[in-house]
C-alpha cells in the first residue's frame, strides 16, 4: 500500500518509467522458485501422463520396427544405437556407451516428437576394463514441453563405507541436444552414416 500512495505523488514520467523497470527485472529474474526441479517437482497430472506413456512403449515396444546402429566418438570404447518405431513414428532411442573405466546406457522416450522421459544408467568399474561395477547412478528426468520438470537421483554404492558421489545439475540444453542427434543416427540410412558420428568426432584420426 505505501509504494501505491508514494508512486501516485511522482511525477507521471517517473511512475511509468519506474513501472517499466520493474517488469524488465521481473523478466530477467524469475521467481526461484518456479525454476526448481526436484524429486518431487512438476505437475501430478504432467507426471502421471509422462509415466503412462512411458508404460505405453515399454510394453508395445516387442512389436516396434527397430533401427541399430553404431555410434562413433561419443565414448572411448564405442558405442550402440538403437531406434524404436512405431510406423514411421520414433517412440524410444536407447543408446549405450562403453568405456574403459564403466559404461552408461541413456533411454530416450518420445509423444508428439519431443522427449518426455529420458533415463540414464551410468556404471563405474572398480578398475579399468574390470567389469566389476563400483557404483551405480540413475538419473530419471521428466520433460512437459520441451521443460523439464522433476529429476529424480539415485546411486547405489557397492561397498557401504563409501561416500556418495555429489550429483551433477542436469544440462537440459544438452540433453535436448542429444535427443535430436541420436534421433537423426536412428534414422540415418547406409553404411556408416555421418549422423551417427559425435559432432567433435574426426573419422578420420587416430
Amino acid at each position: 500500500m505505501r509504494f501505491c500512495i508514494r508512486m501516485r505523488r511522482l511525477p507521471r514520467l517517473v511512475r511509468l518509467a519506474l513501472v517499466l523497470a520493474a517488469c524488465a527485472l521481473a523478466s530477467a529474474h524469475p521467481i526461484e522458485a518456479q525454476q526448481a526441479v526436484t524429486a518431487t517437482s512438476g505437475d501430478p497430472g504432467a507426471i502421471a501422463r509422462i509415466r503412462a506413456r512411458f508404460a505405453e512403449i515399454e510394453r508395445e515396444a516387442p512389436a516396434y520396427r527397430r533401427t541399430t546402429h553404431e555410434l562413433q566418438g561419443f565414448s572411448l570404447e564405442g558405442g550402440k544405437l538403437e531406434g524404436f518405431y512405431h510406423g514411421s513414428e520414433l517412440r524410444k532411442l536407447a543408446a549405450h556407451h562403453y568405456g574403459e573405466s564403466g559404461e552408461a546406457t541413456e533411454e530416450y522416450y518420445f509423444s508428439d516428437g519431443r522427449p518426455v522421459f529420458i533415463y540414464v544408467v551410468d556404471l563405474r568399474y572398480d578398475e579399468l576394463m574390470s567389469g566389476r561395477v563400483r557404483y551405480r547412478t540413475e538419473n530419471r528426468y521428466y520433460f512437459d514441453g520441451g521443460r523439464l520438470i522433476r529429476w529424480v537421483h539415485a546411486q547405489h554404492l557397492a561397498d557401504d563405507d563409501e561416500e556418495d558421489l555429489p550429483p551433477v545439475d542436469p544440462d537440459v540444453p544438452d540433453m535436448l541436444r542429444m535427443a535430436k542427434l541420436f534421433a537423426a543416427c536412428a534414422a540415418a540410412t547406409g553404411a556408416e552414416p555421418p549422423e551417427c558420428n559425435a559432432p567433435d568426432h574426426d573419422p578420420g584420426g587416430s
